[in-house]
């Protein structure tokens, strides 16, 4: 899996109400992302099931600016993380807290 591509579909998908993750990769940056837009300490990436559970709690109480960020919150909520977690993982998820452009294609 090419990094870039998997940034890509979440851009793209943050667009359409009814997407859905299709893997950690996707995850990963997703967490990293919404670190970043929402300000908050990214937790530390032991497991993808502990980064989601971690993310989801951090999300609580915060309210999403825009509809990208609503959709990708509940793509987030609704994934089933696997195993995963090699380096394209861990690199899906600094490239997330350290995007400068989110949402731009």
């Amino acid at each position: 899996m090419v990094p870039s591509l998997a940034r890509m579909s979440v851009i793209i998908k943050s667009q359409h109400e009814t997407s859905v993750m299709t893997g950690n990769y996707e995850m990963a940056y997703i967490c990293g992302l919404l670190c970043r837009l929402t300000g908050t300490v990214p937790p530390s990436l032991e497991t993808p099931v502990q980064l989601q559970e971690d993310m989801m709690k951090l999300l609580e109480n915060y309210s999403p600016e825009d509809g990208r960020e609503k959709v990708v919150i509940k793509m987030l909520k609704f994934y089933k993380p696997d195993g995963l977690l090699d380096d394209q993982v861990r690199e899906l998820y600094r490239m997330g807290l350290e995007e400068k452009t989110p949402w731009k294609r």
